[in-house]
């Protein structure tokens, strides 16, 4: 994933997530955490594991995992989301949590070293998911298991439909993307289990989770939904609009919510398998 590319999406380019660090982590990160926390329940991470966290993000789940009692180390391609992660780990888990700028595809660990490994909404971007699953097959112990959450209905990811509703308000209906989203290629449980079995992993269980990604206010949102190059790149792209489509956002919010706290649905897949 080190490589900027024409041909990956906003999301595929680690350098390009340096730029939302702290968005990512006010906005988005709490809704990944519920999702990681049900994750690492069912991986049974807890003292004494050594645990594996690929394209961990600003490190949500990664300390996370230390709290439980397992010594985590915690890997991301953005160098800014991995200094990010070490500065927390330093305040929060000193000793617990060690933090890398890896390559997903390509881990610099010995076969067979890891108990555990989890990816939330991580290896779902990689331009190889297949080898970046296999990579982990490979680093994990026999019997060692893994966790990996991707988005379903994404007819119910509340955030990315409230968006598109307010574009189409503003600027009128939109021609459907011409390359479907990286995130969404496994939405289908049939493709999802196929990418851990194209991995050689045994899979166990595909489990649907939902939970909400929760703001202080609308407005507030409004204001922070660049919080991943995806979104930034897909505001950027309404050029003069942009303004009056955030405008429209915020103001269908406070119609449903008030102006207090919103509560957006989202709907993902936690898969888990094992070597």
């Amino acid at each position: 994933m080190e490589t900027l590319s024409p041909d990956l999406q906003p999301d595929q380019q680690p350098r390009r997530w340096d730029d939302h660090v702290s968005l990512y982590e006010a906005v988005f990160e709490p809704l990944t955490n519920a999702f990681a926390a049900r994750a690492l329940d069912a991986l049974g991470v807890g003292p004494g594991l050594f645990c594996l966290d690929i394209g961990a993000g600003s490190g949500g789940a990664a300390l996370l995992a230390a709290r439980r009692g397992a010594f985590v180390l915690a890997i991301d391609a953005s160098p800014r989301m991995a200094q990010r992660i070490a500065a927390r780990a330093r305040y929060a888990d000193p000793g617990r949590v060690y933090t890398a700028v890896m390559d997903g595809g390509a881990l610099a660990f010995a076969n067979a070293s890891i108990d555990r490994a989890l990816s939330v909404f991580g290896v779902i971007l990689f331009p190889d998911p297949v080898g970046a699953l296999r990579e982990i097959g490979r680093v994990l112990k026999r019997g060692g298991r893994v966790a990996v959450v991707t988005w379903t209905e994404p007819q119910r990811y509340e955030l990315a439909t409230r968006v598109g509703a307010a574009i189409t308000a503003v600027r009128g209906p939109q021609p459907a993307p011409a390359t479907l989203p990286a995130q969404l290629r496994f939405c289908q449980e049939v493709a999802f289990r196929d990418l851990f079995e194209q991995a050689g992993l045994t899979v166990e269980r595909i489990t649907v989770v939902e939970d909400s990604l929760c703001a202080p206010s609308a407005q507030w949102l409004a204001e922070r939904l660049a919080f991943a190059p995806g979104l930034a790149a897909w505001l950027a792209a309404q050029g003069e609009d942009r303004a009056a489509v955030l405008d429209r956002f915020a103001a269908d919010l406070e119609r449903d919510h008030g102006l207090g706290p919103v509560a957006l649905t989202a709907v993902a897949f936690l898969g888990v398998a094992r070597r």
